[in-house]
């Protein structure tokens, strides 16, 4: 029988790869497992130990363990695609492979580490060879992301301007990657206080990097929250607007939606349409994030909490108190919680509840959820709260209860905040409407 050709044998290797991620797209896992194994095992006797099709079965192994969250096996592989490379592969594929290995370690929280093999693979790269290029850059970014990720704005900084510099450098700019580049040093400028030229790298690449040709990103759809929050402090909230739009549609279209970011930027967005006298359009982004929130974690979770108070915060004001009743009660259940122990927290949510039923005129409700809360004061010893209960008598016509209750929140409100305090005010108006009642 005549010896197989290399073009069989990289057939039968193509066959027994596709056999393989056939079995992991069935889950087929162990399956999947031995297919993988065994086309490494062709590899390595038909190919070599060093060859490019050992190469890519690493890759695949590396891959498939990557996908069944097994980072040991995985990264086995990653490390001896570097060794292959090191052997027979010149500086850029080295790179490439250093840079996975670098990427696995971020992944698994072993940030020095990761730094450590990008500082090797920069080693590796000289600027003045055309070939390394593109390597030199994209290691340039990674570990500039890795900086911006650890909040070392300050180390990211000089490592994404070397990074730019060589894309502005090249005779024909390579305009993606220097949009990603820009991209990353604005959110380290914008980090750094350097407002100016952090908007101006930002939103200059924004246009490129949200083209209907390139995908959804969750890192894009982070840097415009920043964005974002950074015009509406300083007052520009349609400019805001438009970010946390932008930031939203990137979050959401990501492969991998990541709730909890999508959920940020809905609320930041939502205290930026109240801003803009945009009430309607707030409700519906607080609401969707506490949707995206209740996915991600148990009611009692702060971050939960804080978007309900965000909306039980826009609907007071607007007295809208039928729609703030059942927000409070949730959030008073929630409070209820083993694990919740702020007892401040609790003392404002009965508070708020009682205050809402107190105009719902459900006073039974009322007075039991205000007489709670009085079991939480603190420092202030519940001077709303004793206020609440005052409003409650008013509303009720017991003017003799209303005036009790009022002159025991009054000095309250005195000591504890000052004597022109607005509710302070409030009291002796009312103070004064039932002492003509009486007189």
């Amino acid at each position: 029988m005549s010896k197989p050709s290399r073009d069989d044998l990289l057939a039968e290797f193509k066959e027994r790869l596709e056999s393989a991620r056939a079995h992991q797209a069935g889950e087929r896992t162990e399956l999947a497992r031995a297919e993988f194994r065994d086309a490494l095992d062709f590899a390595e006797e038909h190919f070599g130990e060093i060859s490019a099709q050992t190469d890519k079965a690493c890759l695949e192994l590396a891959l498939f363990h990557g996908a069944l969250r097994e980072p040991e096996e995985e990264l086995t592989y990653l490390e001896r695609r570097v060794r292959i490379r090191k052997a027979e592969a010149g500086i850029p594929e080295i790179v490439d492979a250093l840079q996975d290995v670098a990427q696995h370690h971020q992944q698994q929280d072993r940030p020095e580490l990761s730094a450590e093999i990008y500082a090797e693979a920069l080693e590796l790269c000289d600027e003045k060879i055309p070939e390394h290029a593109f390597a030199l850059r994209t290691t340039l970014l990674y570990l500039g992301t890795l900086h911006n990720d650890r909040s070392q704005h300050t180390a990211a900084i000089p490592v994404l301007e070397r990074a730019l510099r060589l894309c502005q450098a090249e005779k024909e700019v390579p305009t993606l990657n220097a949009a990603r580049i820009a991209l990353r040093l604005g959110e380290a400028y914008l980090q750094a206080d350097r407002h100016e030229e952090a908007v101006a790298l930002i939103e200059g690449a924004v246009p490129l990097l949200t083209h209907r040709s390139r995908a959804a990103t969750t890192d894009l759809g982070k840097i415009l929250f920043y964005l974002g929050n950074h015009h509406q402090s300083a007052g520009r909230h349609a400019a805001a607007a438009r970010a946390y739009d932008l930031a939203v549609l990137q979050t959401r279209g990501a492969r991998r939606v990541n709730r909890r970011n999508l959920a940020f930027i809905l609320q930041a967005a939502a205290s930026n349409d109240l801003k803009l006298a945009k009430p309607r359009r707030a409700e519906r982004r607080l609401q969707q994030a506490i949707r995206c929130l209740l996915n991600e974690f148990e009611p009692h979770h702060e971050a939960v909490l804080s978007a309900q108070q965000d909306l039980v915060n826009l609907y007071i004001p607007a007295r809208q108190y039928a729609q703030a009743e059942p927000v409070l009660e949730a959030m008073i259940a929630a409070s209820e919680h083993p694990e919740f122990t702020d007892e401040r927290a609790k003392e404002r949510y009965l508070n708020n509840l009682g205050f809402v039923q107190v105009h719902l005129e459900e006073f039974p409700k009322a007075e039991a959820n205000l007489r709670k809360a009085l079991t939480f004061t603190g420092e202030d010893q519940g001077c709303y709260v004793i206020k609440n209960l005052g409003l409650m008598y008013q509303k009720m016509g017991y003017v003799d209860e209303a005036v009790a209750e009022y002159r025991k929140a009054l000095p309250l409100f005195e000591t504890h905040f000052s004597a022109d305090h607005p509710v302070a005010a409030f009291i002796r108006e009312a103070l004064a409407e039932l002492n003509n009642q009486t007189s």
